[in-house]
């Protein structure tokens, strides 16, 4: 899977909070995403309307980004809610990115089937 896939697989599946997802496509879609706003962060220095522009593609990338880490956390056999871990400071954020870069559970879990690493996402 290509990063463009990735990134274009986490829009696609914006509203599925259930199965899996790989650790690949989960870090492609990161990377996709955090060169996007980084391009922005320079754009919004210039203009209010990129600033604008910038402060809506946040805003509308919450909820597919939100998506795509529960799919991973379920991926790595947790439960979603763990996200919630970011909430607690300096270690929350820490805790989460450890659990989000670990390797995925091998066999079925509650949430599927692993997803394969060569071929499209099983959601």
């Amino acid at each position: 899977m290509t990063f463009i896939q990735a990134y274009e697989q986490m829009w696609l599946n914006y509203t599925n909070f259930r199965g899996r997802a790989n650790r690949p496509a989960y870090w492609k879609a990161v990377a996709v995403n955090l060169v996007l706003s980084i391009i922005f962060l320079f754009v919004t220095g210039h203009s209010s309307i990129a600033s604008t522009i910038a402060d809506l593609y946040s805003l509308a990338a919450f909820v597919p980004g939100l998506a795509l880490t529960i799919r991973r956390l379920h991926d790595t056999n947790r439960r979603g809610w763990w996200w919630l871990i970011i909430l607690i400071p300096i270690a929350g954020p820490i805790t989460l990115l450890v659990l989000l870069a670990m390797r995925s559970y091998p066999s079925e879990n509650e949430w599927g089937s692993p997803p394969t690493l060569g071929g499209p996402l099983k959601y």
